[in-house]
């Protein structure tokens, strides 16, 4: 897959972002914020952004992100420990996140513990962190993956590390879209539907590349990102970093990413000294999704 891929992936995400969304983001997905920076910029100028302990301004790019607070120059408005945005999370005042499983089946159930392959087996993988418990006490979680193929979504999930379905007496709705290089799926009374393709891409394509059945109807084209979204994510993303979560593009946004950063450490004006956090801050979790 190519940079449209990632475009249109986060294109995507951007849009299930609203107005007054409090969206809680690790820094191991630059697409997905990437999409987040973008959507502040366009049709949720009114939501906030959570990002590695880090409250993040309006202004904010994803270089400076990756690179960390100093490199924000003060474009992030607060600090918030990763206990304290677990707190959030149980109160529902973090209204969304975005997560990447390694597997997704049809019923909104996430893998991101271990996975059993063709010959039997056994690849184990970082662990859930908090995704048992977020499918049940967000109000909402958008999945997404980028590589859309039958073994990382499978009709079961090799391990259920979080539960589709959500939660009726919180009120959490659980999964509601799975966001894939190909396509959008949406999730309703425990099954998937296919809701539109990526450009380029065919509803037979698509389901034979998907491991798990799904209701399909009337399937739509993803709509295409317009200037505005276009102008935003060159805006936040100008390396196109969010290319570094595809296989395909990895090594040439690795390099970008590289020169970027070496160009940053050469421009003191452009850095300042990261401020060090009282001696009380609970200790950090690092979390790759």
């Amino acid at each position: 897959m190519s940079d449209d891929a990632a475009t249109s992936m986060a294109v995507c995400l951007a849009r299930e972002i609203h107005d007054g969304d409090v969206v809680g983001i690790g820094l191991g997905t630059p697409l997905a914020l990437a999409a987040a920076l973008m959507a502040r910029r366009t049709t949720a100028r009114g939501s906030h952004l959570f990002t590695g302990g880090m409250v993040v301004g309006p202004d904010a790019d994803l270089l400076s992100i990756t690179h960390g607070a100093g490199a924000l120059r003060g474009r992030y408005t607060g600090y918030v420990s990763h206990l304290e945005t677990m707190e959030m999370a149980e109160r529902r005042t973090m209204t969304l996140q975005f997560l990447r499983p390694a597997q997704v089946d049809g019923a909104g159930n996430i893998n991101t513990s271990r996975v059993i392959g063709s010959d039997g087996s056994l690849t184990r993988l970082p662990g859930g962190l908090a995704s048992a418990d977020v499918p049940r006490i967000l109000p909402r979680l958008v999945l997404y993956h980028t590589e859309h193929r039958t073994r990382s979504l499978p009709q079961a999930v090799s391990f259920i590390t979080g539960a589709g379905g959500g939660d009726p007496a919180t009120g959490a709705a659980g999964p509601v879209r799975l966001i894939t290089d190909r396509a959008v799926f949406s999730f309703a009374g425990g099954r998937a539907r296919l809701e539109s393709v990526h450009a380029g891409q065919s509803v037979q394509e698509v389901l034979a590349c998907t491991g798990f059945e799904c209701e399909t109807g009337a399937v739509a084209q993803t709509a295409p990102a317009s200037p505005a979204e276009l102008a935003a994510l060159q805006a936040v993303d100008e390396h196109a970093l969010r290319e570094l979560e595809l296989r395909a593009t990895r090594g040439q946004a690795q390099a970008r990413l590289a020169a970027a950063l070496a160009r940053l450490h050469s421009d003191p004006e452009r850095e300042r000294p990261i401020v060090e956090q009282p001696s009380t801050k609970p200790q950090e979790t690092t979390c790759r999704r």
